[in-house]
């Protein structure tokens, strides 16, 4: 795999790869101020691999023998790349347009510059939910997270999860077993994760994707299991909780980190008799159970403060309008983002059902937006059928 300049420093600078001893990669922190150092500079990251540009920065003399060590280690990083490519693992930077979208447009400054990852990458950009809830969940919470899985996978949603014990599992393997797809942050070794036949059966029928925001090779902690929630309900276009404790957890605390930064519509079952999930809702989490409605029905309904930049939901947008990158994530309406796609697959006179099926979107979605499009002047109605 070649990797641009840019990406190159990312990887020396913010992992482990190549280190025996003495210096660390940079924090998130210092690399976001060493990026905006070299941006106010009227440089480019890429510049760091230049002889002598580093002695130019305005940096402490520890700092600077800091990255001028860590950014020396070029061969020892690029056995450790093919190491890892032997094995199916793959990195992908910041600065990589394969990089997760909604990472990016959510997250920002806390976004991972490096993610280490194994499957096909672009189940990462494409439109889903996470389902997250405690490992000891009971018969109850298992049946629903059981239901709510079939149901996305049924309306070709992605399922976001952390691949835990519990509902993650659960939710995972009920889309798997569905004909669904899986994007997971792990919390432990992705090395050994991909030592698992059925994982591997799912990474080789691109239908798993595995992260890991730390070298593979690092197993589990409760740091780690705490910091990955913000990658998964950053993905995701509305987050449901099944169960969780109150005022402790890896499901209490990325709720509750998610309920302050806004990255994605909260939903908490209400059937749930846990603490917790009362808490949730108290706290500005929405009451759910299972309808007749389609899952992005009942997000838009709330009107889900969320970007979403895809049609199809299974074929990923290279091009984004650049006017998104202006705009907080947390006002883009999904309508507006889908709604030229939708003229365009418009030919002559179709109905609803022939739309939906040409832009593979549920019918009852489809019939909203067609609504609002003749609403707004921009499409006819005669009878059943739509036209231009």
């Amino acid at each position: 795999m070649i990797y641009s300049d840019s990406a190159m420093v990312a990887i020396l600078l913010c992992t482990n790869l190549g280190i025996t001893d003495g210096y660390k990669p940079l924090t998130l922190k210092e690399w976001n101020g060493l990026g905006k150092t070299v941006n106010d500079m009227g440089y480019r990251i890429a510049d760091l691999l230049k002889k002598g540009f580093i002695d130019n920065l305005p940096l402490s003399k520890n700092s600077k023998e800091q990255v001028k060590a860590l950014i020396q280690r070029g061969l020892s990083i690029a056995l450790k790349l093919q190491e890892l490519e032997n094995k199916g693992i793959y990195i992908v930077t910041q600065f990589d347009g394969d990089y997760p979208k909604y990472l990016r447009k959510k997250l920002r400054e806390k976004m991972p510059p490096v993610l280490f990852y194994a499957g096909d990458i672009t189940l990462a950009s494409k439109v889903g939910i996470a389902i997250v809830g405690s490992r000891d969940v009971d018969d109850s919470g298992m049946i629903f997270t059981s239901e709510l899985a079939k149901k996305a996978t049924k309306e070709k949603l992605i399922i976001y999860s952390g691949g835990a014990k519990g509902v993650d599992s659960i939710s995972e393997k009920t889309a798997i077993d569905g004909g669904g797809y899986v994007v997971s942050f792990i919390g432990d070794s992705l090395s050994k994760k991909i030592k698992n036949k059925d994982v591997i059966q799912n990474i080789i029928n691109k239908r798993v994707l595995l992260f890991s925001d730390v070298n593979p090779d690092t197993g589990f902690s409760v740091g780690r299991a705490m910091n990955r929630n913000k990658f998964i309900y950053a993905s995701a276009y509305g987050a449901f909780v099944i169960s969780s404790d109150i005022e402790k957890g890896g499901t209490w605390n990325g709720a509750i980190e998610n309920i302050k930064n806004k990255w994605t519509k909260l939903f908490v079952w209400s059937g749930c008799k846990k603490q917790g999930n009362k808490e949730l809702i108290n706290k500005g989490g929405i009451p759910y159970n299972i309808s007749n409605q389609t899952i992005l029905e009942v997000i838009d309904t709330v009107n889900v403060e969320s970007a979403c930049s895809q049609m199809d939901m299974f074929t990923t947008i290279v091009e984004e309008k650049k006017a998104e990158d202006s705009v907080s994530v947390d006002t883009i309406d999904l309508y507006d983002v889908v709604k030229d796609s939708i003229l365009r697959s418009i030919v002559d006179e179709m109905d609803a059902k022939e739309i939906a099926l040409k832009c593979n979107i549920q019918k009852g979605q489809m019939t909203i937006w067609l609504k609002r499009l003749v609403d707004e002047g921009k499409l006819k109605k005669h009878k059943q059928l739509y036209s231009i």
